[in-house]
């Protein structure tokens, strides 16, 4: 167990430091020039880091079963390595040189946000971990003004201080999962104070009030967050992804919003369309998602599902 301890310390110095390498160059260096010296980067994290590639071909394994060899399921696992790598790159980049031509968005269906504004009861934001996903979050929080994003506290002190660096130029405030009474709190006030909050729906959860949709045919724990806060306070609730339009460039695309639900049918019924949204994506741009994420890891017990 202590050398489990010390190896796992070292690891987290050892991404801080990368970390702060990183950080360094996108002030420093154009933009092909940084993203071949953080390709190295990435290049050794996945090498190093193996669980990270096993994690991902037992996803894709779950996911596509026979129908990919496992050579096709490993480079798959690591062009999404890559290319989920390089969104954060781009986000690091963006941020530290602002205006950069390279990055200016295209954004499809950016009046839904407008309209929703307009009615001031707050915008719920899906969100995956699918392409670019934190330089598309950063962006639309900035160009709307205010708004928060769940997600779990960071592990490392370092990728704090870059998150907290970088979330204040642009009005976007983190809110942390943990604590969840807190976590429940700033949500439910910053949705009645009419600003958007961005909650992500594809990672597994173990806590109360989870619920099981389908998810490539396997059940997957999945937060009903987004659903019962537009149910709560009459938010609007949509979600908002990135679409690869070749090499190195997104869209953004704001999906219609869904149809208000009441109780926990309507709970479930959202979540399910959210799921299924997200599962277009994900079979149309496999490359795309975060498939190092044990998506399935929770069972439902007796009564869920």
């Amino acid at each position: 167990m202590a050398a489990r301890g010390l190896f796992s310390d070292l690891r987290r110095r050892a991404v801080g430091f990368g970390l702060s390498c990183v950080w360094g160059l996108a002030r420093i260096c154009p933009w092909p020039v940084f993203r071949a010296l953080t390709g190295i980067v990435y290049g050794a994290f996945y090498f190093l880091a193996r669980r990270l590639s096993r994690g991902a071909v037992e996803s894709l394994t779950i996911a596509f079963g026979p129908s990919l060899s496992l050579s096709e399921k490993k480079r798959l696992a690591r062009r999404s390595f890559f290319n989920l790598a390089f969104g954060f790159s781009r986000f690091l980049y963006s941020f530290a040189r602002p205006g950069h031509a390279a990055f200016e968005p295209v954004i499809e269906g950016w009046e839904r946000l407008t309209q929703a504004q307009t009615r001031g009861r707050g915008i719920v934001i899906a969100v995956a971990h699918f392409g670019p996903f934190v330089w598309m979050i950063h962006l639309l929080a900035e160009r709307l003004g205010r708004a928060h994003v769940v997600m779990r506290p960071p592990r490392g002190q370092a990728l704090r201080d870059v998150l907290l660096e970088n979330q204040k130029p642009v009005g976007l405030r983190l809110i942390y999962s943990v604590p969840v009474r807190a976590c429940v709190s700033a949500c439910q006030k910053a949705l009645e104070a009419g600003e958007a909050v961005f909650m992500p729906i594809d990672q597994n959860f173990g806590g109360d009030g989870r619920i099981f949709v389908d998810f490539f045919g396997r059940k997957a724990a999945t937060a009903a967050g987004p659903a019962v806060f537009a149910q709560r306070t009459g938010a609007v609730l949509l979600m908002a992804h990135c679409v690869p339009e070749g090499p190195g460039r997104y869209r953004i695309v704001i999906d219609p919003p869904l149809e208000p639900r009441g109780g926990a049918e309507g709970v479930r019924d959202q979540m399910m369309l959210l799921t299924q949204r997200l599962e277009e994506m994900v079979r149309r741009h496999p490359d795309q998602w975060s498939w190092m994420h044990r998506r399935w890891k929770a069972v439902p017990r007796e009564g869920e599902g």
